[in-house]
């Protein structure tokens, strides 16, 4: 199961890193436009307004891939346990911890049961 495990981290950190970075790309490449269009007197305000849109509809949308990533290395993770919990040998009965065998013909003398 460890393996399994680790494969799930390095996935899940894969998604991650690679959605940031997409991310910066993204910004990064819509920037020299919007800058240009800043320029320009007439319009500087209402793109302003549109590159806020566009940087928080990113942020956004990468936040989603993210919070996504997370929760499905989390249902792996819970997955991966019952997996390991159905794949362990079942406890015989009389092999509780600390407990001796049961022994249900007759008890032993003094405690309530008499002798056979």
């Amino acid at each position: 199961m460890d393996r399994w495990r680790g494969l799930k981290d390095l996935v899940v950190d894969a998604v991650d890193h690679g959605s940031r970075a997409v991310e910066r790309l993204q910004k990064h490449a819509a920037k020299l436009p919007f800058d240009l269009l800043e320029q320009i007197p007439p319009i500087k305000a209402p793109v302003r307004g549109i590159r806020l849109v566009h940087d928080t509809a990113l942020s956004g949308v990468h936040g989603a891939i993210r919070l996504v990533n997370r929760a499905v290395g989390g249902t792996v993770d819970g997955i991966l346990f019952l997996v390991e919990q159905k794949r362990r040998p079942p406890e015989a009965p009389g092999d509780s911890a600390g407990g001796a065998p049961d022994d249900s013909a007759g008890g032993a003398p003094g405690d309530g049961q008499r002798a056979p």
